[in-house]
Formats: structure tokens, sequence, C-alpha cells
């Protein structure tokens, strides 16, 4: 019966070790994460309304906006906070919405919808995640199939800040 109980405790400790969060990441990096197929340079082009937020230093500065813009070169611009006043960068599509930049984490594009009009966006790290769409208004069952993919992700949507 001891036994039992010493085994029981030990796989107890490893099933709890299998949570992998950093100290600042917002998702379980054990868990698998997959980018959208479904993503097309040019139907995510436009501006886009971040809706909720994990992280980011955008995510409290009152900034709402995103500008997506397809390059040449299978390249894609992004502008946080439109109008010139946030952060710039510009990032190579490296495959099915994987966009990367040296130095910085790739933006995965998670999930998009049929219509393009909503999306998530996520970091394999869980440094941040965004939930994105064409405008401040969403249909509830939108906004939770967002949060399922994200949950689905491994990220912890307790954490998720909606934007008011």
């Amino acid at each position: 019966m001891r036994g039992a109980i010493v085994l029981a405790l030990l796989l107890s400790g490893c099933v709890g070790a299998r949570s992998e969060k950093p100290a600042d990441g917002y998702r379980d990096t054990l868990v698998a994460i997959s980018s959208s197929t479904r993503f097309d340079p040019q139907s995510f082009a436009g501006e886009w309304t971040r809706l909720a937020a994990f992280g980011s230093p955008y995510t409290d500065a009152g900034c709402g906006t995103l500008r997506f813009t397809p390059l040449p070169d299978n390249e894609m611009a992004v502008q946080i906070c439109g109008g010139g006043a946030g952060a710039a960068m510009q990032y190579a599509i490296a495959s099915f919405g994987r966009l990367e930049a040296e130095g910085v984490d790739p933006v995965w594009v998670l999930w998009v919808a049929e219509d393009f009009g909503t999306a998530v966006l996520g970091t394999p790290s869980g440094s941040f995640g965004w939930i994105v769409n064409r405008g401040p208004r969403i249909q509830p069952d939108r906004y939770q199939a967002a949060t399922d993919l994200l949950e689905f992700n491994g990220y912890d949507t307790s954490r998720l800040k909606r934007r008011q």
C-alpha cells in the first residue's frame, strides 16, 4: 500500500511538470500550436481592430488598430497604431501565415474567419496573442470561437484583456 502511494505521488509530480509557461508567457509551450493554411496576404491586407490581447507594449497604450500591407518578395508590412503613431515592422511570410522578422518572435496567424473579418494572432513562445477584427464590433459567437482557438493553442484565456 505504501509503495502505491509513493508511486502515485511520483506520477502526479510528472504530470505537474508538463506545464511549461514562461514567467512572462501566456501559453503552455508544450501544447502544439499551428498557423492557418487559409492565410492569404491580399485578403489579409487592410485595417484591423485589436479586440483583445495578451502581452505586447500596445495592449494598454490605447492603441487599437493595425494595418497589414502585402509587399513584393513575399513580405508583409505591419503598422501598429495607424497613422504612424506606433511601431512598424516588416515581416517575411515564411509559410501559411507565419510572419518572421529578425530579432523578434515570429507572429503566426493562428486562425482567420472564412470571410477574413476576424483573426487570431499569436507567437509559438506565448509572448503575446491578439484577437483582431475588421472593426470594433464582433458577434458574440465569433468572439467565443476566437477565444476557443486561443485555448486550443495553449493560451490561458483567463489572462486575455478585452479592449473596451
